[in-house]
């Protein structure tokens, strides 16, 4: 690996990171590089990385810039993230640059810019994240050998199940973060899925994303969680909508808010 030493972090266990076989190297200071393979797993059936994986490239860039800035070990969360998609991704593997400005040691905030590039070096998304110091080191994860197991699909790694609308999975070690709580790739992975969910119910099947806002409120743990979608207004070529995800009590884990493009009209 060139450029600076790995942060702390990758010594930990990153087990939805893993499953989804992403790269990440650190070529500068306070920048960090994550590469998805095109393997059958991370694609569409359109030869395509699933949306989902494209949001979590987006969030594991960011992450990893800010911890590579971490004046000593510590926890953080993210915040919020705001993602704009630019064009339609080709086919084949995607890289993500993640970028955050140096921390003070008694930092409390910080915030990163990344974006995913095509082979060619054409942008094809945009975002920028705010993260919060934690008050302890968190949960460490021991990952096993089959942590992420065989799948075909993101969908099929996530393992959500839909009724009438409302996407429902358990969180499982697969979905995890080095703290051991549900991944934020994975979260908006699935915030995502819901929102196209009601949109192909609604008959807008063909579509793709435009921006997305997410804030993540509170961890969810491993257990049971549901994804609840909102049409907001759904227009002839625009489409908006808005998602949260709850845990088994109700109480509020993530909501975000974004717009998505009928590819046919």
């Amino acid at each position: 690996m060139a450029g600076t030493s790995e942060p702390a972090i990758m010594a930990r266990a990153n087990p939805f990171r893993a499953a989804l076989g992403l790269d990440v190297s650190f070529p500068v200071s306070g920048q960090a590089v994550v590469d998805a393979p095109a393997r059958p797993g991370n694609l569409g059936a359109d030869g395509r990385m699933a949306p989902g994986l494209v949001l979590t490239l987006l969030d594991v860039a960011l992450g990893h810039a800010v911890a590579a800035r971490l004046p000593e070990p510590s926890s953080f969360a993210t915040v919020s993230l705001e993602i704009l998609v630019r064009s339609p991704w080709p086919e084949g593997s995607l890289s993500a640059l993640g970028a955050a400005e140096p921390l003070a040691a008694d930092w409390r905030e910080a915030v990163a810019d990344g974006r995913v590039l095509a082979r060619d070096g054409r942008i094809i998304a945009t975002a920028q994240g705010l993260f919060a110091r934690g008050t302890g080191q968190g949960r460490a994860v021991t990952l096993t050998a089959d942590a992420g197991g065989t799948f075909r699909n993101l969908d099929e790694l996530l393992g959500f199940r839909e009724t009438d609308g409302v996407l429902a999975m358990a969180v499982e070690q697969r979905h995890l973060n080095p703290d051991g709580v549900m991944h934020g790739g994975a979260m908006v992975a699935v915030l995502d899925a819901a929102m196209r969910t009601t949109l192909e119910r609604a008959g807008a099947p063909d579509v793709r994303l435009g921006s997305l806002s997410i804030r993540y409120i509170l961890p969810a743990h491993p257990g049971e969680i549901r994804a609840l979608c909102h049409l907001e207004r759904r227009g002839r070529r625009i489409h908006f909508a808005s998602a949260s995800a709850v845990d088994g009590d109700g109480s509020l884990l993530a909501a975000a808010d974004a717009t998505y493009l009928s590819l046919i009209s």
